[in-house]
């Protein structure tokens, strides 16, 4: 760690999380996000919450940032893929207050 901060440290910062932003499909003119196969219809309730502020000496892609993604599998059925530093119940919590405010959008 530079500057002498410890693990400890790290873990006291708050996790600070933004949804990643879909990116321009050119040939099929649609916005869309790379969920790597795990998730298989379009939604407006899919979404990749990415970590923010990483420190620069730990440079990662984009997938290592990746600590959620839920989307659409099925008519009514969902998956939801998740990883430390999130629990199951906060994963869970998250992907069902996506269905709050986008009740009608489908």
């Amino acid at each position: 760690m530079a500057g002498g901060e410890s693990n400890e440290d790290d873990k006291s910062r708050p996790l600070v999380l933004k949804n990643k932003a879909p990116r321009w499909h050119k040939q099929f003119q649609y916005w869309c996000l790379n969920f790597r196969g795990g998730v298989t219809i379009a939604s407006v309730k899919n979404f990749q919450p990415v970590a923010t502020g990483s420190p620069p000496a730990q440079q990662h892609s984009d997938h290592d940032k990746n600590i959620l993604q839920f989307g659409k599998v099925g008519k009514n059925m969902f998956t939801m893929d998740y990883r430390y530093p999130l629990s199951a119940f906060q994963a869970f919590a998250m992907c069902l207050s996506s269905f709050d405010t986008k009740l009608a959008c489908e």
